[in-house]
């Protein structure tokens, strides 16, 4: 990561995470990194090709009918649940280099809170230590100028 004086900003959705760099209050930020969640553009049937089936439960008493019933061999959870959570437990760890590295005066977190709250639950407390806000508003899928202004309001008690 390249050293910056200014903030880190994570700006998250399920799908995808892009790294910015602010160096100073009032300069538009300049993305680093994107990260892709490679199980996004998959269908959920897709995700589960490989799981484990179901099988027909008949009843005792002659075959098919009204007696069967189908049942998963699988987990209750989605596969779309999964994938996020894995993406969560990605950006995590990209979070907690970037902590690590120590490259910026700290870091900020931007994603809807469902999901700021699943990258939260993976962070490491060291990490946790220099996230200096989390704005909890989706602003992942806005066009680069309506983010970079979304960013500034959001961002500005920061600075003032």
């Amino acid at each position: 990561m390249v050293a910056v004086s200014g903030y880190t900003i994570f700006v998250a959705d399920t799908r995808h995470a892009t790294v910015f760099e602010l160096s100073q209050p009032g300069a538009p930020p300049r993305a680093l990194e994107t990260l892709q969640n490679p199980f996004t553009a998959r269908h959920d049937r897709d995700l589960g090709a490989d799981a484990p089936g179901s099988v027909v439960m008949r009843a005792a008493r002659g075959g098919g009918g009204a007696g069967s019933r189908r049942t998963s061999l699988q987990a209750r959870r989605s596969h779309k649940q999964h994938a996020v959570e894995q993406f969560a437990r990605q950006l995590a760890e990209r979070i907690a280099i970037a902590a690590r590295d120590g490259n910026s005066r700290g870091l900020v977190l931007v994603a809807a809170p469902r999901f700021l709250a699943e990258v939260r639950s993976h962070l490491p407390k060291s990490a946790q230590q220099h996230i200096v806000r989390e704005v909890p508003r989706d602003l992942a899928g806005l066009p680069s100028l309506a983010l970079q202004q979304r960013l500034a309001e959001a961002l500005q008690p920061m600075h003032g």
